[in-house]
């Protein structure tokens, strides 16, 4: 059988694989989205914290090893839309100064090669794709921008007060910017405490699967391949151009083709799946020269505090 063949293959269907096959598809190119796992049903135990938090029901079943050789099971989901599916919808841009140089104690982190204003107009977009309820004028630490295109999230019973008294005290609380579909409508968003960390069980979260995944299901020019696990980028002759993708399905490997490859199955598996598609002409892995691929990987951090009256 002849290898099939696209214009376009997409490896992962999260942040980055599905909102640019949603992209993709409005301008007519055949785009294979090949996606490792299924869809997250809706189901009772989506609200549950005892089966997301304790029984780990949605998280891969996987091992991957630390630098010590110990073997951890990752916070990582494989399914369409990624780890979107259990974001908190939280889509803030980054600022004007994120984007310059920063000196460190004993080393310099460059510059990027774009600016704020290079973005801001795709910011604009994936806002108004991924439906972003907020409000410009609180955070100092915003560029001047364009309004949200929704309003901002209601206060939770009681805050509205705690706002307006820390905004007494000369300090700035602002809004989230949360990707959250319909609130307030009956088939929408109803501001449930079970969010972040939660796939949502009524498809109101603003993720990857419900924005920009289901609304291709009835494009000619789209073909989602569901419990597909790429295993291995094919370069053309010179070894200088990725020209297909071993695709493992259904306990078989099949080859499909496509003048343009997108890896975007997350920081770790794009690292792991370059690595594994190495050849004799780049024996440390495709784009590796450095290598540096796969090193000093930086996992999602985040600080934050509380208060409880």
């Amino acid at each position: 059988m002849p290898n099939r063949r696209y214009d376009i293959i997409v490896i992962g269907s999260g942040a980055g694989g599905g909102t640019l096959a949603h992209v993709l598809a409005e301008t007519g190119v055949e785009v294979l989205v090949v996606e490792r796992g299924g869809f997250v049903p809706q189901e009772r135990e989506n609200w549950d914290p005892q089966a997301v938090w304790k029984e780990l029901r949605y998280r891969t079943h996987e091992t991957w090893l630390d630098v010590t050789g110990e073997s951890f099971r990752p916070y990582t989901h494989y399914c369409v839309g990624g780890n979107t599916k259990f974001w908190g919808g939280v889509l803030f841009r980054l600022r004007r100064e994120d984007f310059g140089e920063v000196q460190h104690v004993d080393a310099v982190s460059p510059a990027w090669p774009i600016d704020y204003e290079t973005l801001a107009p795709y910011y604009q977009r994936a806002e108004r794709l991924y439906q972003v309820h907020g409000e410009v004028g609180h955070d100092p630490t915003e560029a001047p921008r364009e309004p949200f295109p929704f309003g901002p999230v209601p206060h939770a019973e009681g805050m509205a007060g705690y706002v307006e008294g820390l905004r007494r005290q000369g300090l700035h609380p602002s809004p989230l910017p949360l990707g959250l579909r319909n609130v307030g409508d009956p088939d929408g968003c109803v501001l449930c405490n079970t969010c972040n960390s939660f796939p949502c069980r009524l498809g109101a979260k603003s993720d990857a699967e419900v924005c920009c995944v289901r609304p291709l299901e009835d494009r000619p020019n789209v073909t989602l391949w569901t419990n597909a696990r790429a295993r291995r980028l094919v370069t053309d002759s010179s070894g200088r151009r990725v020209q297909g993708v071993d695709v493992e399905r259904d306990d078989e490997t099949r080859r499909v083709e496509a003048p343009l490859v997108v890896v975007s199955c997350g920081a770790v598996n794009s690292a792991a799946l370059l690595l594994s598609s190495a050849t004799d002409r780049h024996p440390s892995g495709l784009a590796n020269s450095s290598g540096l691929v796969g090193r000093r990987y930086m996992a999602h951090l985040a600080t934050m505090m509380e208060g409880f009256h």
